[in-house]
């Protein structure tokens, strides 16, 4: 997984702007530049290109959360360790926790980026690692169930 390549086709299906991108950052005491923003959207072989280290994905995946579903009443910042990994499955669960999706609305989401999954290949994405019906997420359905996420959420703002 490549966490610039989640990170901008997150942006990108959410349409975020720069300062969008900054202001989610700054629900987490963290202030980056237009500059450090646009290097980290940049693909590898651009110049200026920052490779995203995977717990500053985290840490914008949770001010995500924090924007879109508000702070949790008496809730400590989660501290997030410089050596915090994260999975396709991880990024999966947090963008259906940010939007508050049930398991129709993220099959409708991943239909519309032609993906189809039935309830049980669906729920074993959202298990944890080591249960005996866990499944990993590939690249592929994590930047596709973006990509229909920002499709299902541009139509659910068209009919509002």
């Amino acid at each position: 997984m490549r966490t610039n390549d989640i990170f901008r086709k997150i942006t990108q299906s959410l349409t975020l702007d720069t300062a969008q991108v900054q202001q989610l950052f700054s629900l987490s005491d963290i202030e980056l530049s237009e500059k450090e923003v646009a290097n980290l959207l940049k693909t590898d072989y651009q110049p200026g290109f920052e490779a995203m280290p995977e717990y500053v994905l985290l840490i914008f995946l949770n001010s995500l959360i924090e924007q879109q579903r508000g702070k949790k009443e008496g809730a400590e910042k989660t501290v997030i360790e410089k050596h915090a990994k994260v999975s396709n499955n991880d990024v999966l669960k947090k963008l259906r926790v940010a939007f508050n999706l049930h398991e129709q609305q993220v099959r409708e989401a991943l239909a519309l980026a032609t993906i189809e999954l039935t309830k049980s290949d669906l729920a074993a994405l959202f298990r944890k690692p080591g249960h005996v019906h866990f499944k990993a997420c590939d690249d592929e359905l994590v930047l596709d169930f973006i990509e229909g996420l920002g499709l299902w959420l541009a139509a659910r703002k068209a009919s509002a």
